[in-house]
């Protein structure tokens, strides 16, 4: 079977905006001073925020983000069901701890707009039969 245009992009978009972040991430960790400004940008965004999430909690999500859309899209491409369903989950899990960490913001509406468009280009009948179609070995 042929893999939907919208699974290769979706796919393809989220493989390379892992490794592309992960650059600014890192960056944090070997500057002090890069850290320091992530803290106070974080606390400035905790005045609107519905729970306090330690910073450091979300640069371990961040990381580790990295590595599950890195994952899920190396075997999305792949036509593997399990891959659909791990990216679709880490997706609501980004949205709840974005508005958890920043509330309504534009971080949230972007994110939801892209959450949104992942979802129509995944979950279409085409693409649905792709990810169940003797893709699961």
């Amino acid at each position: 079977m042929t893999r939907p245009l919208g699974v290769t992009l979706v796919a393809w978009f989220f493989m390379l905006w892992a490794l592309f972040t992960v650059i600014p991430k890192a960056f944090l960790l070997v500057n002090p001073e890069a850290y320091s400004m992530a803290l106070e940008l974080n606390a400035a965004l905790q005045s609107s925020a519905l729970l306090p999430v330690p910073f450091w909690f979300q640069l371990v999500h961040a990381f580790a983000g990295v590595v599950v859309i890195l994952v899920c899209g190396i075997f999305m491409l792949k036509g593997r069901l399990w891959a659909l369903v791990v990216l679709l989950m880490w997706i609501v899990g980004v949205l709840g701890l974005t508005l958890a960490v920043s509330g309504l913001s534009v971080s949230l509406y972007m994110k939801v707009t892209v959450a949104v468009t992942v979802a129509i280009l995944l979950l279409r009948p085409k693409s649905l039969v792709y990810f169940t179609h003797a893709h699961n070995g």
